[in-house]
């Protein structure tokens, strides 16, 4: 118990430095949680961050907003099991983007319904707004950055000594955004030239 304090302390130091100081409730709340994601057996995957320090960057960077008052970040999340720390991490990777661009389907539909509207009157054939969906989503998990670590921690699974690991990342929604229009932009493009061939 002792440990999980000290290491506490240690990040409220490094961490208050740039923000606000955490209260007595704030700091009570992010012991409970490290000592809840101890129990579990969760560790921070080496050469990351501490849990304690995990949690505290979750909270600070889920509090930041940008100009409109809107959240400054859109935060991706995956879980997922390997035989290796290696192949768990790039499975969850995968989940992390797959997660943050599934929020975003939405606005990624929006935008094409809007453009597909505007094209489709000028076309013989219609264009699958799922399939311009889908392609537009692909585009983006392949550009997507590697955004800022928020959460990455490991534990080994007793029974069958596999590895789960957990993560999340925060993308910038701004720059996320920008990168959608483009993508649903170009997979849209790129059906109506394959309808006019």
């Amino acid at each position: 118990m002792k440990k999980i304090l000290v290491v506490l302390l240690a990040a409220i130091v490094g961490i208050s430095a740039v923000n606000a100081q955490p209260t007595k409730k704030q700091l009570k709340a992010v012991k409970a949680e490290v000592a809840s994601w101890e129990a579990e057996g969760w560790k921070a995957a080496p050469g990351d961050l501490s849990i304690a320090e995990q949690i505290l960057m979750q909270k600070e960077y889920a509090k930041k907003l940008n100009n409109n008052g809107e959240p400054l970040y859109i935060f991706g999340s995956s879980t997922a099991v390997g035989q290796t720390f290696k192949a768990a991490q790039l499975a969850t990777m995968r989940g992390v983007k797959s997660d943050a661009i599934d929020q975003l389907e939405s606005e990624i539909t929006k935008i094409i319904e809007e453009k597909l509207g505007n094209e489709q009157k000028s076309l013989d054939k219609a264009v699958s707004k799922d399939m311009v969906v889908s392609k537009s989503k692909e585009i983006i998990s392949n550009r997507l950055p590697r955004g800022i670590k928020i959460v990455s921690v490991f534990r080994e699974l007793p029974k069958t000594k596999n590895v789960e690991v957990r993560m999340m990342i925060a993308y910038n929604y701004d720059n996320v955004q920008n990168m959608f229009e483009e993508a649903a932009r170009e997979a849209l493009d790129k059906a109506i030239d394959g309808l006019k061939k």
